[in-house]
């Protein structure tokens, strides 16, 4: 997800999978980046195709889902998973906060699935958490109910910085979302990409020509932050080779 809150919420093993993924490819050397214009633009000169990338322990393994792990709401099934408490790394400190949706900021709904963005929080809001929650659906006798499948986030504090290269982060975006995939409710029909921002000229954004499907604003203690999507990006590229233009900050 994102690098400029001050802890990422992508473990390790995924960003060494993909860092190592980019050097292969070598896709993430000579871009043409015009420096003197008002919007800021990169185009990759090695170009690689596009193919999902996955943790090392692969797609969750949907065979061990019994119908008793399978809740009325997805708040509920989200609630009753055990991951994203042993996944936060003060866990000691907030127990279970993330499996606590206190606002759920967007839904994305395939035939099979559903996957929600929320923010959660402690007690005394003194951390957030920003996540994204796929569950599986099932019909129980015409009744949709939900079982989690997996899950990233990242968290903050009103101490968080922001890394201030606005420009360039847009691109670190795209090569991990190449890794996000599992996330996403419609895959393998659709590519599904987002990415985090601090700056408002993210609303002029497009990535391989096309504007994001949707831009969330969200006030993180006091700060706006932009929570960016692509439903389905039109594109044989990997992530780490979309080309793309944005308004330069200011």
């Amino acid at each position: 997800m994102k690098k400029f809150l001050k802890i990422l919420g992508i473990t390790v093993a995924v960003l060494v999978a993909v860092f190592a993924v980019l050097v292969i490819l070598g896709c993430i050397v000579g871009p043409s980046e015009d420096g003197d214009s008002e919007f800021y633009t990169y185009t990759p000169e090695a170009i690689a195709e596009y193919k999902p990338l996955f943790p090392p322990w692969g797609m969750p393994d949907e065979s061990i889902i019994t119908d008793s792990m399978y809740y009325d709401t997805v708040e509920e099934a989200i609630l009753h998973d055990k991951t994203l408490a042993e996944a936060d790394e003060e866990q000691h400190v907030d127990a279970d906060m993330l499996n606590h949706v206190s606002q759920v900021l967007h839904t994305w709904e395939g035939e099979d699935y559903v996957t929600v963005y929320y923010r959660a929080e402690n007690e005394d809001n003194s951390k957030q958490g920003f996540v994204l929650a796929k569950c599986r659906k099932k019909d129980f006798d015409g009744n949709t109910r939900y079982a989690f499948i997996n899950s990233q986030y990242v968290t903050a504090r009103p101490e968080s910085k922001f890394i201030i290269h606005f420009e360039k982060d847009i691109g670190s975006d795209l090569a991990l979302s190449d890794a996000m995939q599992d996330l996403n409710p419609t895959y393998p029909d659709t590519r599904f990409v987002c990415g985090y921002s601090h700056n408002e000229n993210i609303y002029t954004l497009e990535v391989e020509g096309q504007k994001p499907d949707g831009i969330i604003e969200q006030d993180v203690y006091g700060r706006k932050i932009y929570f960016w999507y692509f439903e389905d990006l039109k594109s044989d590229k990997a992530g780490n080779c979309l080309s793309y233009t944005v308004k330069r900050a200011k």
